[in-house]
């Protein structure tokens, strides 16, 4: 069974540690100019990410996010400007609080920026190579975006953490969704 999708979702998770956003926290003292600068160059970072898989409305909204859990502060204190964000991308910064990895993993997976269950299924659907109807990738999407073994192992792939045990929830829960969702299992591959 190729599950090539958690892949992606490693390379967004790194593609957001590589431009910056690794420490950090809330920062009442920022202005609203600030948080914009920096969301702004973030956006510009990231979607020059070859492998960040979002169009321009949904990656303005992921870095607006992504800068308000960790705060400006963060990168005055590291002395990174927003322009410094937009040219280099790569920047050493503490490692993640649990509240700041739960924060950044609650942007891809409760909606407001992006469809997670869409997203997962057109993977699937490009991945399965026809094998799949539009409504059995829907329904394996949806079903691993509303899973808590996806989006613990989503937060733990933010945080740079592997988690043999969390692969094998979500190897199970993709298995029983293959059941739920009548998908013929040689429709893997």
């Amino acid at each position: 069974m190729k599950i090539s999708s958690m892949s992606r979702w490693g390379a967004v998770a790194i593609a957001i540690s590589m431009v910056g956003v690794a420490c950090g926290g809330d920062d009442p003292m920022s202005s609203g100019s600030e948080e914009k600068a920096y969301s702004e160059a973030l956006a510009v970072a990231l979607a020059a990410e070859s492998d960040f898989p979002f169009d321009e409305k949904q990656t303005l909204c992921i870095a607006e996010r992504v800068v308000d859990v960790m705060g400006v502060q963060m990168f005055v204190d590291a002395g990174v400007s927003a322009e410094d964000v937009t040219a280099a991308g790569e920047f050493d910064f503490p490692e993640l609080t649990d509240e700041q990895t739960a924060g950044l993993a609650e942007i891809f997976v409760d909606g407001d920026c992006v469809d997670m269950g869409a997203l997962m299924a057109d993977q699937m659907m490009e991945q399965s190579e026809g094998a799949l109807t539009e409504d059995q990738a829907a329904c394996i999407g949806d079903g691993m975006a509303k899973s808590d073994a996806f989006n613990d192992a989503f937060a733990a792939g933010i945080a740079g953490q592997e988690d043999p045990e969390a692969d094998a929830a979500i190897e199970s829960e993709i298995l029983a969704l293959i059941v739920d969702c009548d998908i013929p299992l040689d429709a893997f591959g």
